[in-house]
Parts: structure tokens; C-alpha cells; sequence
């Protein structure tokens, strides 16, 4: 077992390493759950980080947003395999069939098959997230529901709007009374007026003047609209471990209180659908759950993003062993896997997958194969050859997001190959560590690509005639 000494002093020297300027951890051995920080809360201030402050866990979120609908479930008010047409009846995106057969069961597994980061400002009524669905009517189809899995912002909306619906409360309310109360989470909220009274770490952003220096970032929280997908949660890495142990321990909570059955604790961990770009996230999804295997080891978790806040969640379950890390920078994805690798590596021998071996040659022997544009809700990639056959792409967001943290221009990025079919590795400047993008074909593998999947989002292939060859 880990020593308190051992972890903190490990944490310190990561993110001293990554220049995060702050960090908190929390680490489960057993019964046992260390918490640890480092570093400051802000860099104006240089508040020193403390076990319990509150960070934002971003869409580590979703899981509690996954239970609540479990719970649902248990009780019969909730059905996963019926139309979501069954509780919002108005319910409609672009695509006609989509509106009629989307079910619950696809939006947990995030394979309705329709965009999903819409990013829209509701307000701050009551009537946000009926306000925020009505606004999906118009979000494109990427693919036939059920047919692929592409990470899904959206579907997690509509599934706290149903909870809204199921209840008559408003999704914060419901989120507070079934978890936040029984749990005992005494560093969780979800407004950040009650955030106001604790100690609470802001993001960092790059300097757009000169991105080698962090500042603050402009926005805290986002929308209230995006509660259930992850920012009605905003809490210490001790309480979102706290939330994790309910399911570790069968639906219970810490002092005996059944809160979901075990029946439905282990359905959460099912494989629902395999996962295309593998490499960082896990093999598969379950219901709201990330599924991996570290070696023979079973993993789960979540993972989190919000304006200038980074977040991470492992727990091997069969071990009883896992930490949260929770971060105020834009991305830590490298120290996650630094960390990762020491914690699990040093007790269970084992770490997160690598990435798949770069291939020296960067060149391919069919450009045309991948070249174009390929979109989704809010983000344009075009992909383009040089002279030297080698492959280029071009990312422009234009979702509001992006523009509130002032993204970079990202044009002309490499894509290297790697030793997998169709696959290369890619680093946007926004990112601190490289990502694999998938070219793949849904109806027919190893036919001409229709998709390309990075970021844990497919993008549909628009206009294959759009990449052009750079002289």
C-alpha cells in the first residue's frame, strides 16, 4: 500500500514536470482513500490546493447522470429499450427515424448516432435543459443509430431532460436528493454560487499573446444546460471517489442505504459497443461507463473536460483499487498516464494501453484514400497531402466553446502513420500529448473511408473531393 508521503510527493513532482499549476488526487487501496494535492488552485492568487477544494470533474459527470437513469430504471418509471418519443414526445433531430427509434440505451452508450456536441446557452431557468433538447431538432445524423459509437454531449442532455420529465424536478434537484444527500458528499455542488463558499480551483488556459505561459481562463463553469453532462457536478476527488465506491460496493452506500441494485450496478458495466479509436479512452462502453483491460485486468472510469480543467478516473473494481485525478489545465493527459502507469503499475502491475508504434515513413502509398473534409456539430478536419504523400490535417472549430477558450489556429497538423490500418497519430496545439485518428468504414472494413474518428467523435466524410494535393 501506498503511503500518504509517497503519493503526494509523486504528485508534486508531476505536475511540476507538465507545469499544471494544480492538481488533486484521490486514491483507493481497499477500503483505504488517500487524498492528496499539489500545487495552487490559481495562478493570480496562488491559493495552495487543498484535499477539499472543489474542481470541476467535467464529464466524469455523466457517470452520476448514468445512475440516476439507472435508478429510474429500477424503480419502472424508465424503460432503456423504448423510444425516447416515450417520455418527451416532442423529441426530434434532423433525421426522421433517428427521432422515432433512439432509445435511452443509445444515448448512454452514445450510439444514437446523431451529432452531439451542441453547445447552446439556454439560461439559467429552470426551463434550461427543455430548452436545450428543443434545440437539438436540427443536429445532422452521422450514422445510423446503433451503428457506431461517437461520444455524445447532446445525449446526455436529453437523458437528464427525461429525468426531468420522470420525476417533475429539476435534474439538479433529483442529482442532490439521490446521490449527492445519501452519499454524504460534503464537497459537492452544483452552482457555482454554492461553489463560492469553498475553496475552488478556476482553469488555465494558454496564453493566446504567448502559449507557452498558462493564465487563467476567461469562463469558469459552463451553461446550465450541460448539467447532465457533467457540470452540475463539481466536487473534490475524495467525493467523486465517494460516488465511484457505490458502485464498487454494489449499489450501497457507506453507511448500508441501498441505492441501486447490484443487478443493475453490474448491467452498467456490460459491453454495449466497442470502441474505434481505443488507444486513450478504453476497448469498450458500457452504460456511462468506460470499459478497458490493463493486461488481464478488468478497468473502468470516466474522463473529464472543462474550461481549462482536466480530469481522470480508473478503478479496477475486482481490486478494489483506483484514484481520481482532478486538474486546472486545459489538458493533462500525459501526466494521467505517467500517473496511471506508477500507481497501477507499482500495485497491480499493470498500466493503460500504449499508443500503437509510429511508422518511420510518414508518407502513404494511397493519399486519396483519406483525403477531404469530414465534420461534425462544431468541428471542420481536412485532411490534405503534400508533395511527399504525407498527410495533413486542418481542424477549425466553430462551436462557442472553443471560442471562449480562444483555441489557436491548428492548420496543416501532421498525421503520422502508425503500425495499425488506417490509423495515425495526431497533436493538436491545444493538447499535450497525441491522439489516434481512425479512418474507417462502417458498412464495409477496409473499404474507401466514410468516417474519421479522433477525439472520441466520428466525423462524417462531406467531400471527399476536397482534399487536394499540395505542390
Amino acid at each position: 500500500m501506498f503511503t500518504e508521503r509517497q503519493i503526494e510527493d509523486r504528485l508534486a513532482e508531476l505536475i511540476a514536470k507538465h507545469n499544471v499549476p494544480g492538481a488533486q488526487l484521490a486514491v483507493l487501496d481497499g477500503d483505504t482513500v488517500t487524498e492528496v494535492a499539489a500545487g495552487v488552485l490559481s495562478l493570480r492568487t496562488r491559493w495552495p490546493t487543498t484535499t477539499d477544494a472543489l474542481f470541476l470533474p467535467g464529464s466524469i459527470g455523466k457517470v452520476y447522470t448514468a445512475t440516476l437513469v439507472m435508478m429510474l430504471v429500477e424503480e419502472g418509471t424508465l424503460d432503456l429499450d423504448v423510444p425516447i418519443r416515450t417520455y418527451l414526445p416532442d423529441f426530434e433531430v434532423r433525421d426522421r427515424r433517428a427521432s422515432e427509434v433512439v432509445t435511452p440505451r443509445h444515448l448512454l452508450s452514445h450510439t444514437s448516432g446523431f451529432d452531439g456536441d451542441h453547445f447552446t446557452n439556454t439560461g439559467r431557468g429552470d426551463d434550461a435543459l427543455a430548452r436545450y433538447v428543443q434545440g437539438c431538432a436540427d443536429l445532422p445524423q452521422i450514422a445510423d443509430p446503433g451503428a457506431i459509437w461517437s461520444y455524445s454531449n447532446s445525449g446526455f442532455a436529453i437523458l437528464g431532460q427525461i429525468v426531468e420529465a420522470a420525476t417533475g424536478q429539476t435534474f439538479e434537484d433529483v442529482l442532490r436528493e439521490r446521490l449527492f444527500a445519501p452519499l454524504a458528499l460534503k464537497s459537492t455542488v452544483s452552482y457555482a454560487e454554492d461553489a463560492i463558499v469553498h475553496p475552488t480551483a478556476v482553469g488555465h488556459i494558454p496564453d493566446p499573446e504567448d502559449p507557452a505561459h498558462l493564465i487563467v481562463s476567461p469562463t469558469w463553469g459552463l451553461y446550465r444546460s450541460f448539467g447532465p453532462m457533467g457540470t452540475a457536478v463539481v466536487a473534490s476527488a475524495g467525493d467523486v471517489l465517494a460516488f465511484a465506491r457505490l458502485h464498487l460496493d454494489g449499489g450501497l452506500a457507506s453507511d448500508g442505504t441501498r441505492l441501486l441494485s447490484a443487478t443493475l450496478v453490474e448491467a452498467m458495466r456490460e459491453p454495449q459497443v466497442s470502441l474505434v479509436d481505443d488507444s486513450v479512452l478504453g476497448e469498450a462502453w458500457g452504460l456511462g461507463w468506460i470499459l478497458d483491460h490493463w493486461g488481464e485486468v478488468e478497468i473502468i472510469g470516466h474522463d473529464g473536460n472543462s474550461i481549462g480543467q482536466n480530469a481522470f478516473m480508473r478503478l479496477a473494481p475486482q481490486q478494489r483499487f483506483g484514484f481520481c485525478l482532478q486538474t486546472n489545465t486545459e489538458s493533462a493527459i500525459t501526466l494521467y498516464r505517467e500517473l496511471a502507469a506508477w500507481l497501477f503499475g507499482q500495485r497491480l502491475g499493470v498500466g493503460p494501453r500504449p499508443d500503437p508504434q509510429i511508422v518511420p515513413d510518414s508518407a502513404v502509398a494511397d493519399p486519396d484514400r483519406y483525403a477531404g473534409r469530414y465534420e461534425r456539430e462544431g468541428l471542420l478536419i481536412e485532411v490534405t497531402a503534400d508533395a511527399h504523400n504525407c498527410l495533413l490535417a486542418s481542424v477549425t472549430p466553430t462551436h462557442a466553446v472553443a471560442a471562449e477558450q480562444g483555441w489557436p489556429p491548428m492548420i496543416d497538423l501532421p498525421l503520422q502513420p502508425v503500425a495499425r490500418a488506417d490509423s495515425f497519430l495526431l497533436k493538436l496545439p491545444i493538447a499535450d500529448a497525441d491522439l489516434l485518428a481512425v479512418f474507417f468504414n462502417p458498412d464495409d472494413v477496409g473499404a474507401t473511408p466514410t468516417h474519421l474518428h479522433y477525439g472520441a467523435r466520428a466525423h462524417r466524410r462531406v467531400s471527399p473531393e476536397a482534399g487536394s494535393r499540395i505542390g
